[in-house]
């Protein structure tokens, strides 16, 4: 009941910031974190709210997180990463893509939370629930380890449909050929692996919301979920 009630004041505060044009909500930053709005730098500090095609790059050893503010999904940006976030509102849901332009993420979406995608350079992610780390090889392939649920794949301008399971690695060329295969520890690095590790534990979690109240003022609303 506590779940579905926090669920709701999510999504209510989420329908009256998607109206300021807030998407999501910048959770972490470690190291080296460069936030851009069309095309210019901004200052920026954890908790403050993200907008439609905001791009975050990450340097080396360097860590970014966000949630998107109908609490459904949960984005780690690793080190050398560049992405872009978008949204955009579907009746009472968050449509969400993020691109992937360099680097690697991981995305923790749940379920019943309205349509969330990844997008490479050469391929859409399509997800309804589940975690899974997406990458940018050195030779330009896109690599998709999936650790809970089910992602499906399509290449850009292709049609075919492909299913990935937990447990298994997809990777595509830049010419849309697919290998999917066993997962294996190559596949991630070991602070990829930790970042996985941490989001499948049970331990409550606390996102802060901003809000503005009638005096202008912005205010901010705690939760433990």
């Amino acid at each position: 009941m506590k779940r579905i009630i926090v669920t709701l004041i999510l999504a209510s505060i989420a329908i009256f910031l998607v109206a300021a044009d807030s998407v999501a909500l910048l959770s972490a930053s470690k190291g080296k974190v460069d936030l851009s709005r069309d095309a210019k730098a901004l200052k920026f500090k954890n908790g403050d709210l993200l907008k439609n095609n905001d791009e975050i790059r990450t340097g080396g050893e360097s860590f970014a997180a966000y949630k998107y503010i109908d609490g459904s999904s949960t984005i780690k940006v690793f080190s050398n990463s560049v992405v872009i976030i978008t949204a955009n509102r579907s009746g009472k849901t968050l449509s969400k893509k993020v691109v992937v332009n360099k680097g690697s993420i991981f995305t923790d979406v749940k379920p019943k939370t309205g349509a969330f995608m990844v997008q490479t350079p050469t391929t859409v992610a399509s997800v309804k629930g589940t975690g899974f780390l997406t990458k940018i090889t050195d030779d330009g392939r896109s690599m998709f380890i999936v650790t809970d649920g089910i992602v499906e794949l399509k290449i850009l301008d292709g049609a075919e449909v492909k299913s990935v399971p937990s447990g298994k690695t997809a990777l595509v060329d830049d010419v849309g050929n697919f290998q999917i295969r066993d997962s294996t520890p190559e596949d991630t690095s070991s602070i990829e692996q930790a970042e996985i590790e941490s989001s499948q534990t049970s331990e409550p979690k606390i996102i802060r919301i901003p809000v503005v109240d009638a005096a202008g003022k912005t205010k901010y609303i705690e939760i433990k979920y």
